[in-house]
Parts: C-alpha cells; structure tokens; sequence
C-alpha cells in the first residue's frame, strides 16, 4: 500500500478547489496511507485563527484530518522540513502545489502529487 504525506498546501486544496483528497489518491494511486505530520496540523490550528479565505480553507482541512482519520505522526523538524523527514521515513510521496517543496522533494527522489488542472491529481515519480 502506498503512503501519502500531506502538506498545509494540500489540506487546503479541498476549499480552494473543491477537490475530494481521498477520491482522487485512491484513483491515482487505490488504496493508500494519508499521512499528515503534527507540525502541519499545528500550521493549519494557526490558519484557522485568520479571517477570511484562508481560516476557512484551514478549518476545512482540520475539520477533514479529524473526520477521516488521517495517520498523525511527530517530526523532529518543522514546515517543509517535517514534510520530507515524513516522506523518507515512512518511503511515501510527498502531496503539494508548493513549487519550493516539489523541488526539494524531487532533489530527494520522493514521488510528488500536485494538482493539475482545477481538481485532478497528477504524481510525477523521479526514476
């Protein structure tokens, strides 16, 4: 089973661009782990407290890690950094439209999903 790491970006795409994060990893990908470090979950409790666009996007994508059950797990570094430590660890793909994160995440070559067009996800693999 392939395992997914999640980044603030990602959890706010649902608002953004209502797109169903499970129904379009499982299409690309079946079955899968949706992983979400501890660090981002805390970025989006920050969001959340902002007015507007944004707080909403973060209280969805709250609202969705909760309902679904998401795998939380605990980094030794913060933001992006928590990310990809996630992603070697747990030999996951890395979810993102953060151009800087894919970057980085292909310099590690880390599978990256991002959103392609307005609400399906493309993964792109380094080989």
């Amino acid at each position: 089973m392939r395992a997914v790491v999640l980044d603030t970006n990602a959890l706010m795409l649902p608002y953004q661009c209502g797109i169903n994060l499970e129904k379009e990893l499982n299409r690309l990908l079946g079955i899968c782990r949706i992983i979400v470090p501890r660090t981002v979950v805390e970025e989006m409790e920050h969001l959340a407290q902002k007015e507007g666009s944004v707080g909403r996007a973060a209280k969805l994508g709250l609202n969705i890690v909760q309902k679904r059950g998401f795998r939380l797990v605990e980094t030794e570094n913060p933001g992006d950094d928590g990310v990809l430590e996630t992603a070697l660890r747990m030999d996951a793909a890395v979810l993102t439209n953060d151009k800087e994160l894919k970057k980085r995440a292909k310099e590690l070559n880390l599978p990256v999903i991002y959103l392609r067009g307005e609400d399906k996800l493309e993964m792109e693999e380094v080989l």
